[in-house]
């Protein structure tokens, strides 16, 4: 073998050691579409009874534990009824005794509820999602962001009803997601006021590898197109997919299909708009290294 060969072998494997390296050193790994994340959705009737909100959540994180899911998420005020009153006694209870239950069932929850709680000795009531992994740990809770005030009246409504809350991710086991409550995403013309944070693009700055849409949107079929594209132009420019999950409104067809939305903004899972549905999807992202997970 000439010298200019062995020279030219020698690099070769030299590049490939050092591409080796580099390779182990880059933040995540593709999660070669083998152990996806999977998220069961409720699409429940919400009602001002709190006893009879809990049992259906609690029947969905059965349903949810059958179906291998992961999470369990439920719509916009689903615990408590979409409202600031409501007993936070009766709530508290209600909300140790579902995650108890999930707590047990292995299933971890995305759950949407309002609640009160006192901050610096004044008591104010938050739109919230409330996030346990499967384990039961409480991983902390969004709180709706843009709330809704109509426009002959800026700066009432949701906006003295429900306090701001603050954007932020969650993270489980390597997958760091994002959520939005209903009027979050949209900024719907007409019940906002307030400046649009655009706060998916902003999420998508933070790291999130999906996001995940609370919703209790009603039957105004003349939002329908607004709500459902502005889904998927986000999904599609933040190349994120978003699951989605509304409240029921009876007979009645939402405003606001429930489903999973992928990353190219096709829906891919798309669940009947009329009556409780329960749903479940996978979800594939890259799992996060140490290296990548804020502590």
């Amino acid at each position: 073998m000439k010298k200019s060969d062995s020279l030219s072998e020698l690099v070769f494997i030299l590049t490939l050691i050092f591409m080796t390296l580099i390779t182990s050193q880059l933040k995540g790994q593709i999660n070669d579409n083998k152990t996806p994340l999977i998220i069961s959705g409720m699409q429940m009737n919400v009602s001002n009874d709190i006893d009879l909100n809990r049992k259906q959540i609690v029947e969905a994180i059965k349903k949810a534990a059958s179906a291998g899911a992961d999470f369990l998420v439920t719509p916009e005020g689903s615990l408590s009824g979409y409202t600031s009153d409501f007993d936070q006694k009766k709530l508290s209870e209600a909300l140790a005794a579902v995650a108890a239950e999930a707590s047990v069932m292995k299933v971890g929850l995305m759950l949407g509820t309002c609640y009160k709680q006192i901050v610096k000795g004044k008591e104010f009531c938050y739109n919230q999602v409330r996030v346990y992994s499967p384990e039961g740990r409480f991983l902390g809770e969004y709180s709706k962001i843009l709330r809704c005030s109509i426009l002959d009246v800026p700066g009432t409504g949701e906006m003295v009803e429900y306090a701001e809350g603050e954007l932020k991710t969650f993270e489980w086991e390597g997958n760091r997601f994002g959520i939005l409550i209903c009027n979050d995403l949209w900024a719907t013309p007409g019940y906002t006021t307030m400046p649009n944070p655009y706060l998916v693009w902003r999420l998508k700055q933070m790291g999130a590898q999906f996001i995940v849409h609370c919703i209790n949107s009603g039957t105004v079929q003349k939002y329908r197109p607004f709500h459902e594209s502005s889904a998927e132009l986000w999904a599609l420019s933040v190349k994120l997919p978003i699951l989605e999950v509304n409240a029921a409104q009876g007979n009645e067809k939402i405003n606001a299909q429930s489903g999973l939305i992928d990353s190219s903004g096709e829906r891919s899972l798309k669940v009947p708009d009329t009556g409780a549905q329960f749903f479940t999807a996978k979800i594939y992202t890259v799992i996060l290294t140490s290296g990548d997970i804020e502590q």
